[in-house]
């Protein structure tokens, strides 16, 4: 691999551990700020890196110590959408209930 590639391949790696880190965090505008930039890498990424350089040793140990960060980032931000989704259905329930008032209660005037 050229000095460039291997550059570009070790910032997508430090930014998918920042990504994994923001997640621990919940901070969610962080983690798609640096999604954004992992992915302008990437592409870069792409032109980089030749077809001959994918055959090498040291192109196939980098994925192998970067498949399992990116995994689990992506399964914890499917869970972390998962969760935001489902408070999102809880709070939507609430709002549309006739009669509910913001201040938590509701008043009955038949009482």
């Amino acid at each position: 691999m050229t000095e460039d590639a291997k550059a570009l391949w070790e910032k997508y790696y430090v930014l998918t551990l920042e990504m994994q880190k923001f997640l621990d965090r919940e901070n969610v505008d962080e983690f798609l700020n640096i999604a954004e930039q992992r992915n302008v890498i990437f592409d870069h990424m792409i032109e980089a890196t030749k077809l001959e350089d994918k055959e090498t040793d040291e192109y196939k140990a980098f994925l192998a110590k970067l498949q399992p960060v990116a995994k689990d980032v992506m399964d914890r931000a499917q869970s972390w959408l998962a969760r935001s989704k489902q408070r999102n259905v809880k709070v939507r329930s609430y709002t549309s209930t006739p009669g509910f008032q913001p201040s938590g209660h509701m008043v009955n005037k038949s009482f």
